[in-house]
């Protein structure tokens, strides 16, 4: 299990928008994400995540808005690891 953050913002004439990031390696599209963190609860180890990959600051919902799930690659060995991700809203 991992958590992830969705930052968004409103613009002045109230559309949304999303902030999505690129990773450094493969230059794919992602929302910050990762694992638990000791301490956290899961909506707060979400927005950690969104600062220390993304630089995002905000107000962190605690409920989660949706899961999904991925395969995650060992840099050492390319091992994949069957992931599932919680998503919180992060304005």
């Amino acid at each position: 299990m991992q958590y992830g953050a969705l930052p968004y913002r409103f613009t002045k004439s109230g559309a949304p928008e999303i902030l999505l990031v690129t990773t450094r390696q493969t230059k794919r599209w992602i929302i910050p994400k990762g694992w638990p963190i000791k301490g956290l609860k899961p909506a707060k180890s979400a927005a950690r995540e969104a600062y220390e990959e993304a630089g995002v600051r905000g107000s962190v919902t605690t409920k989660a808005i949706g899961i999904f799930s991925y395969e995650k690659r060992s840099d050492e060995d390319g091992i994949t690891i069957p992931c599932e991700v919680r998503v919180f809203p992060l304005l």
